[in-house]
């Protein structure tokens, strides 16, 4: 388990608008000191390569989705270890790893720890909805709504985010390549980014 959160992920360009929607609330004066390198499945997401993450996915358990057209690809990630992770989606673009995002179980004692398990790695989460502000009860029983983030060095951001509806997703996300791969998908002939923005 503590394997896999000291990995990185990053975000792809569809999962590009939303987080850049969770993320434009944060001023520099308000949000805490960030925290060290974001890793994940051992590997240090910030300027990682697409292929040595996925590599380190399938190492973990990560069983490779179907994939659609269009679509970045995609693992069921279920028995890679850690509670509620279902569904990881890769994002990247020409330069490597953009963004990885887990659809994860919303509910039930799975999200609970998984929730205690962020906690217990990298504090508490500031909420991103509203007021940035630590978010003190976090991993407590019940799943709370909103989208709620951890800041790590170099841009690098993981983000809860529990919809009232829609899926319950966990991302780790290069802010600045995101804004970048959302602004190239709004071209015309831009890969299947958009199909993504509502999982984020």
């Amino acid at each position: 388990m503590m394997r896999f959160l000291k990995s990185r992920c990053s975000l792809g360009a569809a999962t590009t608008v939303m987080l850049l929607l969770c993320v434009a609330g944060a001023t520099p004066a308000q949000a805490p000191p960030p925290l060290g390198e974001l890793t994940l499945y051992g590997v240090r997401l910030r300027g990682a390569s697409t292929e040595a993450f996925i590599a380190a996915a399938l190492k973990a358990g990560a069983t490779p989705l179907a994939p659609r057209t269009d679509e970045p690809p995609s693992f069921d990630t279920r028995a890679a270890g850690v509670p509620a992770l279902q569904r990881l989606t890769v994002l990247s673009d020409a330069t490597g790893l953009v963004s990885a995002q887990f659809v994860i179980k919303p509910y039930g004692q799975e999200n609970e720890a998984l929730r205690q398990l962020l906690v217990s790695k990298y504090g508490l989460p500031n909420m991103a909805d509203g007021a940035r502000r630590p978010f003190p009860t976090f991993a407590a029983r019940f799943a709370p709504r909103g989208t709620f983030d951890w800041d790590f060095a170099s841009g690098m951001k993981l983000i809860y985010r529990q919809p009232a509806l829609g899926d319950a997703t966990l991302s780790y996300t290069d802010v600045e390549r995101v804004r970048r791969l959302s602004a190239t998908s709004a071209l015309p002939g831009a890969s299947g980014a958009a199909s993504l923005v509502n999982r984020f």
